[in-house]
């Protein structure tokens, strides 16, 4: 699958408000004029970037089948991130949900158990962003959703950035995927767009498999935002603006009303702390592999992002989520019982058929699991 980074619109807000700062109305004005056109209205908005209170983002990468559907939109969430923007706490928290986690997402024709991807896939953004509140019991302020095809254009743009490749041999996908060819050596290495790509794709071959990924991904945002609040340059900037504003969606107006109050976000873009939502590995009778969240870490991770926000911890959970315990009835999994993929325990799968999840080559959506 088609699973690479979210960072574009983070660099995009970022290099915005600089270019404001650093080249005033020229380039400012170059700005809004080529993001106008990645305004989409979906989900409930609020006015917290006018008040410039804590914000929530969700941002979403579409696996597009590289290109070849018709609708370049369709496709399915192959990656989430939640954003946290504190601009008392100048802190910016970003968390991975994993793609696989078993979840309960409601839908016109009722609820169904699903993959966490699948609510794009059947619902477009807003079927998405519902589906995350309810998981994490957290209003969303805004989302974004970012066709990955700029990936490379991207990353070129800033010139490069530094990454370290801590797994002790080179990152290649060329053996599954041969149109890629690019190699991240072993050890800190300045990769290019080509090699940005291929750093944050590789799973099969990590010991942590989509998790190890996603660290990766995380890592990358990072170093891209880093490189960003070094540019001083028009060309970079333009070429930024260039490669996001023709691969993103958002219902964050970026016009010239609003990308003054981004000014008030800036500093929280320098701190930026991650954390992943992680769970465990089941093979369930459909003969898919999900991710099991405890309902002890759903908890905890639902008051770290609460925390980033300032608002209180709650001590009670509420989620959508299929919890372990739900399917297995103990407090917490024993040490390795599902960490091989394996179903074990007196589990109710009596929610569960064997219907095939995915999207044709339409991009239409079909079945009731993710892949």
């Amino acid at each position: 699958m088609f699973k690479k980074i979210i960072l574009m619109f983070l660099s995009l807000c970022l290099v915005t408000v600089a270019g404001l700062g650093v080249y005033g109305f020229t380039i400012y004005n170059q700005s809004t004029d080529a993001l106008s056109k990645t305004y989409k209205s979906f989900g409930k908005e609020t006015n917290v970037i006018a008040a410039t209170k804590p914000l929530t983002l969700l941002l979403m990468g579409v696996d597009t089948g590289s290109g070849s559907r018709s609708d370049r939109w369709a496709g399915n969430s192959d990656s989430m991130i939640l954003v946290t923007v504190n601009p008392k706490t100048k802190k910016t928290t970003m968390m991975s949900l994993e793609r696989d986690i078993l979840t309960k997402i409601k839908t016109a024709d009722g609820t169904t158990q699903a993959k966490l991807n699948a609510a794009y896939a059947n619902g477009g953004a807003d079927l998405a962003i519902s589906t995350v509140q309810k998981m994490m019991n957290i209003h969303i302020d805004r989302s974004v959703l970012i066709n990955m095809k700029g990936l490379v254009q991207l990353v070129d743009a800033v010139g490069g950035i530094t990454v370290n490749n801590t797994l002790g041999f080179p990152i290649s996908i060329e053996e599954n995927e041969p149109e890629y060819k690019a190699v991240v050596e072993p050890g800190e290495q300045h990769i290019n767009g080509d090699q940005a790509l291929v750093y944050s794709r590789m799973r099969y071959q990590d010991p942590e498999g989509d998790y190890g990924r996603q660290k990766r991904q995380r890592e990358v945002i990072q170093k891209v935002v880093q490189k960003v609040l070094s540019l001083n340059s028009v060309s970079h900037y333009q070429a930024i603006l260039k490669a996001v504003s023709n691969n993103m969606q958002t219902n964050v107006e970026l016009s010239s009303g609003s990308i003054p109050q981004l000014l008030g976000y800036q500093d929280a873009f320098k701190n930026i702390e991650s954390k992943q939502l992680k769970g465990e590995g089941a093979t369930l009778p459909d003969g898919g592999s999900y991710q099991i969240v405890t309902s002890e870490h759903m908890l905890e991770m639902q008051n770290v992002l609460r925390k980033s926000l300032g608002l209180d911890e709650v001590t009670e959970l509420e989620t959508n989520a299929v919890l372990y315990e739900e399917l297995y009835g103990s407090a917490a999994p024993s040490s390795g019982q599902l960490g091989n993929d394996a179903t074990t325990g007196a589990a109710d799968f009596s929610a569960y058929s064997s219907n095939p999840y995915g999207t044709d080559q339409n991009g239409q959506y079909y079945g009731q699991y993710g892949q």
